[in-house]
């Protein structure tokens, strides 16, 4: 007969082949474009009358990217954006996945509701939001107008700061939906009988959220964090569409530099750099999720 360890290798064999194919795949469809990008920022690319020159040019894109002003101000915009969009996704969809955890918010119409920002294509919601903002005829200022909010009709994508909180805004309204959703299947996981047991010993609702609900889905929390991050730095279509970096770069993130550098100033090395050092971020974001998600050992009891 094998032995329990003979058994085990060969199913390890066996699952290795069952999964080489797709790792064939996922090698040319990641792997190599992540090392033809560091190898790209490491070059100079130039166009000539045949074609593609490439030219040596050692750690010069990355020096360009502390020497550029444009470059650290994309950077802590994208810091900016990233911190102000996870905040604000996080507890708007907490509440959101509160009330529909409540027996009152339970019925499916509301959560075929809840799906339909985020159902839209990220083109599709990114020209639903120009039409909102526009100053001339969108349903923001005339809605404001209507209220007697404000007296004359604001162009909203036409200030440096207020156009990339104009922005945020509107992939704030996309992103909570998905969120939400991750978080309520984290309340249906929490055992009932939690939340009687602390009524029975006299706890508030305030203290069994602080006690059972937050510790319950903390796991689920730090998911949430991470993809957010992850989505909020990579953030491209609302940009290109709205404001195409306008007003005076003024909403020029990371992601949308780094397409701008490599394919209208057609600067591919200085544009890889960029979209390296924005791989790298999400990258450490990724370890966190996987740690996130790895299951915990249990400790030995000692004797």
């Amino acid at each position: 007969m094998q032995t329990t360890n003979e058994y085990n290798r060969k199913r390890y064999r066996l699952g290795l082949w069952f999964v080489a194919p797709a790792v064939f795949v996922l090698l040319i469809v990641l792997a190599y474009p992540i090392f033809a990008s560091l190898v790209l920022s490491f070059l100079r690319v130039r166009f000539a009358g045949q074609g593609l020159s490439f030219e040596f040019n050692g750690l010069n894109n990355y020096a360009d990217l502390l020497r550029k002003d444009l470059f650290r101000e994309a950077l802590f915009r994208s810091v900016y954006y990233t911190v102000i969009e996870v905040v604000s996704v996080i507890v708007l969809a907490l509440l959101v996945a509160l009330m529909l955890n409540h027996p009152l918010g339970r019925s499916a119409f509301y959560r075929v509701v809840l799906l339909v920002p985020w159902a839209l294509a990220p083109v599709a919601n990114a020209v639903l939001w120009k039409w909102i903002y526009n100053a001339n005829y969108g349903i923001l200022n005339q809605a404001l107008r209507g209220l007697g909010a404000i007296e004359e009709n604001i162009i909203w994508l036409g200030k440096p700061w207020l156009a990339l909180n104009m922005i945020l805004v509107a992939d704030i309204w996309k992103a909570v939906p998905f969120i939400a959703l991750l978080i309520l299947a984290g309340l249906q996981n929490i055992p009932s009988y939690l939340y009687k047991a602390a009524r029975l010993d006299g706890a508030n609702a305030w203290q069994q959220f602080v006690h059972i609900t937050l510790p319950g889905i903390k796991t689920t929390f730090v998911i949430s964090i991470v993809l957010q991050s992850i989505w909020a730095l990579k953030v491209f279509d609302l940009i290109y569409v709205l404001t195409k970096g306008s007003p005076a770069d003024s909403t020029v993130l990371l992601n949308y530099l780094s397409w701008r550098e490599t394919f209208s100033n057609l600067d591919i090395g200085y544009g890889a750099a960029i979209a390296n050092v924005l791989f790298a971020l999400m990258l450490m974001l990724a370890l966190v999720y996987i740690r996130a998600l790895r299951p915990r050992q249990p400790q030995a009891q000692g004797g």
